[in-house]
């Protein structure tokens, strides 16, 4: 067989689900070395690689706020509850994963070097350093030298103080602030560990905090190249990566995520079902691909039959009267009103699911108001977001605790979070102290706003959602 056939076999087997997810499963147990410090996944691909009940939480640091040329402080993916994990522990381990070519994802080089650096910026600013000199002559960067270049290091140093400058004239963290979250007043420091180098050693230590960006897969060329790599078919680098291009529509009805295969597939106890061999760990060796796919499709038929113990995944928003969620099936109004009777309106924007009358009640006779829209999780959902917020804002005239609004969507991060920032635009100022009229909205109001629901929930609304709640907050009339 030709060379070049070869390598088209390679790349075509690569493209297996099967052998995917065995990948995954081989660079979960390297990320499992570290569980004696808190395993936190950067979101979504550090996700698969994290046991859900091994996680310490996840975050979102993106790989585009550290490419070249584009390094920034993002101001909608904060990532502050990252720091109340400092009050318990020295160390937090973060996870991630990045494709063939790369050792490491630009998140883990310079998106969070860049985040502590702007951090310890602010916790330290105006004040003469005697052990941390060096590093404060910096603006607090550390980057790894051997992958970072020293141009582009010496770019991003100077990007720093613009960024602390923002960050404190929105007054989304003070110095104050930050050393309440960390319990005390120690800089964060990121360190790097991946899969062949040198040192596989957390240190931890009494004069500073450390996250460890830690590169889940191996780096590999050809898939067949990695230790301890003694499958069949070759390894691939950074599986999970752009999940939604290989877990397509046909497999599980697009529903197989990290969830799925850690809480359903991976221990399914049915011999008929299972496909993991209880002794190693490990995908059997004797399953095709097409059984492989019809056994997983099986197990995610027989979890969506079994009940589930919470149907809403439900955070409210301080006092504010206002809570938003995911909403994961179908749902009686009765279910939600029996834990909470101060429910007034009820908003859901899914194109699954959506929340029923009591049978043999009128809809006249239900005090709860609902409006149901039927909206994907995609940048179409969040820009149809503009033509349907007028007609939310028309029902609802008034928030309060004894008049609350529940807002849910699939996932309970984007789309109702985009709806909750125009509620709390329209009847809040920025502390969350009830207003009349609507007060001055603009950007940066948004992104005030924001930051106090990123403290109640770990929302992540697209771009495209944010736009369209600028768009209505700002337009002439609102």
């Amino acid at each position: 067989m030709e060379y070049s056939q070869i390598l088209k076999d390679l790349r075509r087997e690569s493209g297996l689900v099967k052998n995917r997810i065995q990948s995954i499963i081989f660079d979960s147990k390297y990320v499992a070395q570290f569980s004696e410090f808190p395993l936190v996944a950067n979101e979504r691909c550090g996700l698969w690689y994290v046991e859900p009940t091994n996680t310490a939480g996840s975050v979102y640091f993106k790989s585009t706020d550290g490419h070249t040329g584009q390094w920034k402080f993002s101001m909608r993916r904060l990532n502050f509850h990252l720091l109340d994990l400092f009050q318990n522990t020295p160390t937090a381990i973060l996870v991630d994963s990045t494709r063939k070519g790369k050792l490491m994802p630009d998140a883990l080089l310079k998106t969070v070097p860049m985040w502590c650096a702007v951090l310890n910026y602010i916790m330290f600013e105006d004040e003469k350093q005697d052990k941390w000199t060096d590093l404060a002559n910096e603006n607090w960067l550390l980057t790894p030298r051997e992958m970072v270049s020293e141009s582009e290091h010496s770019t991003m140093i100077m990007l720093i103080p613009d960024h602390a400058r923002e960050v404190k004239k929105l007054a989304l963290i003070s110095k104050q602030g930050l050393i309440e979250r960390l319990g005390c007043k120690k800089p964060i420091l990121p360190l790097w560990v991946y899969p062949g180098k040198k040192s596989q050693k957390v240190v931890t230590s009494e004069d500073h905090f450390s996250i460890c960006c830690l590169t889940a897969s191996h780096k590999s060329n050809s898939g067949t190249d990695v230790p301890g790599w003694n499958f069949t078919l070759p390894y691939v680098q950074g599986a999970a990566d752009d999940h939604e291009l290989w877990a397509s529509l046909d497999i599980c009805e697009g529903e197989l995520d990290h969830d799925l295969l850690w809480n359903d597939i991976y221990y399914e106890p049915a011999e008929e079902l299972r496909v993991i061999d209880t002794i190693t760990g490990d995908i059997c060796l004797w399953i095709s691909e097409d059984e492989f796919l019809t056994r997983i499709s099986r197990i995610y038929e027989k979890s969506k039959r079994e009940p589930e113990e919470l149907s809403l995944d439900v955070t409210s928003l301080k006092n504010t009267g206002i809570m938003i969620g995911a909403i994961t099936k179908h749902i009686s109004i009765s279910e939600i009103t029996k834990t909470n009777r101060c429910i007034k309106h009820i908003v859901v924007l899914s194109e699954k699911w959506a929340i029923a009358q009591a049978p043999g009640k009128a809809p006249e006779k239900c005090t709860v108001s609902i409006q149901s829209f039927e909206v994907e999780s995609t940048k179409k959902g969040s820009k149809k977001l503009r033509e349907i917020l007028p007609q939310i804002m028309q029902n609802i005239k008034s928030v309060d605790l004894l008049n609350q609004t529940l807002i849910l969507c699939d996932t309970g991060k984007d789309l109702s979070a985009g709806v909750a920032l125009t509620l709390l635009a329209r009847f809040f100022d920025t502390n969350w102290v009830p207003v009349t009229p609507q007060p001055h909205v603009n950007k940066d109001t948004i992104k005030q706003h924001l930051c106090h629901v990123l403290d109640c929930r770990q929302v992540n609304p697209s771009r495209n959602t944010l736009q369209s709640v600028n768009t209505f907050l700002m337009s002439n009339g609102h």
